[in-house]
């Protein structure tokens, strides 16, 4: 096969019908809601979480907001909030999707990497191109899968693509060379995600977005979680700039449109009511009410922040200093969690159990960016709310 699987799938997308692609199973797989108290928070602390978010619709940041809150496999609150987009319909946490923008790291591209390496399908110390051997030239030969995962391959941060089609972007991408020594540097790279996602197509042998919906997305329910949804898509929050660049169903990122959608930068597309059920899963540790997605150790391995990369782990990002990132100052230092440029973020406290979906179209905003202080609020206000005497444990597992 002279190109990854992913070129495949992108043609044969190309041809494919609208219900091929676009249209997911007209139904919701529930989720009941559990009491504050029975995970072990303080209600009426926790709904000043709530609070700080409905303050920053007001304040005109976006038009609204998907927001949840739970610990271990307790789905605590799932609150939509304020409306899809200006004079639109109301955010429903179950039914309103948006694009995950960088959340496509963790969720399908480092959850796929995830998958290969339990399986004994991808190993993280092995070579880039023992995967893709089209990915070489100068040192590529020396970048590793562990390389992409923490950011430190030497791959520029963002790159224009050319190219008429998806497949010849894709060329184009693997053919971009390296700005430093692979292991030197920390740069966050959409361009090394990117790669990333083609090599472990091909480790799969299948395509990622197959991978992901019989492994984790339909085991756990997240029905409405895909890749290319399609501008027909009413239920998708829009994502808006003042200049008119606005996407509903379509991926916002560049690099992820010159790809056809399919990326490991960016791409995914989902509700709060579904990322609930994913950021409870990697809470209670791969598990989510006795299905079973990740091993523990995986899930432990891979939130681990990685020797000399910074604040990476393998995937995910961890706290920065305070007053920076998106953490907060009441995390534990060994949380976990990822943001995205739309207004996405997910973030997880493995010593607490608490975890922190936020998923909002921030694009509308016409002023400074307030989300990464937003969110450290937001996530100071959980971890506030964890009642006395409940911060540690296992409760609920």
């Amino acid at each position: 096969m002279p190109y990854p699987a992913l070129l495949a799938f992108v043609a044969a997308l190309s041809a494919a019908t609208p219900s091929d692609t676009t249209v997911r199973p007209d139904r919701t797989a529930r989720h009941e809601l559990s009491s504050a108290a029975a995970a072990g928070f303080s209600a009426s602390a926790l709904l000043r979480a709530e609070d700080a978010v409905r303050d920053e619709i007001q304040r005109g940041s976006f038009p609204g907001a998907s927001l949840a809150v739970g610990r271990w496999d307790h789905v605590v609150l799932e609150e939509g909030l304020g409306r899809t987009g200006r004079g639109e319909g109301e955010v429903d946490p179950e039914t309103t999707v948006y694009d995950l923008a960088s959340l496509s790291k963790v969720v399908g591209t480092t959850t796929a990497v995830m998958l290969l390496v339990e399986d004994g399908l991808m190993r993280l110390d092995e070579p880039v191109s023992a995967y893709l051997p089209e990915f070489r030239g100068g040192n590529k030969d020396r970048v590793t899968i562990r390389h992409l995962l923490t950011h430190t391959s030497g791959l520029p941060d963002w790159v224009e693509l050319g190219g008429s089609t998806p497949e010849e972007s894709l060329r184009r991408l693997l053919n971009v060379q390296l700005r430093s020594a692979p292991g030197m540097r920390v740069v966050y790279s959409d361009v090394g995600f990117a790669v990333l996602y083609a090599a472990a197509e091909r480790a799969a042998g299948e395509p990622l977005y197959r991978l992901l919906d019989r492994r984790v997305f339909e085991p756990l329910g997240m029905l409405h979680t895909s890749y290319v949804y399609g501008e027909a898509c009413r239920a998708c929050a829009s994502t808006h700039r003042p200049m008119g660049d606005a996407y509903r169903g379509r991926v916002h990122d560049p690099i992820a449109r010159k790809l056809g959608g399919l990326a490991g930068n960016a791409g995914l597309f989902s509700t709060g009511h579904d990322m609930a059920r994913f950021a409870a899963m990697m809470a209670n540790g791969g598990q989510y009410k006795g299905v079973r997605v990740l091993r523990e150790s995986t899930v432990r391995a891979f939130s681990q922040r990685q020797p000399g990369t910074g604040t990476r782990a393998l995937g995910w990002d961890t706290p920065s200093g305070p007053g920076q990132g998106a953490s907060g100052t009441r995390m534990s230092s060994r949380s976990y969690g990822h943001t995205g440029f739309t207004g996405t973020s997910i973030w997880i406290d493995p010593e607490r159990g608490t975890w922190v979906v936020l998923l909002a179209n921030r694009t509308y905003e016409d002023g400074p960016n307030r989300m990464q202080t937003l969110r450290r609020t937001v996530h100071d206000r959980v971890a506030d709310a964890v009642r006395p005497g409940s911060e540690t444990g296992t409760a609920g597992r």
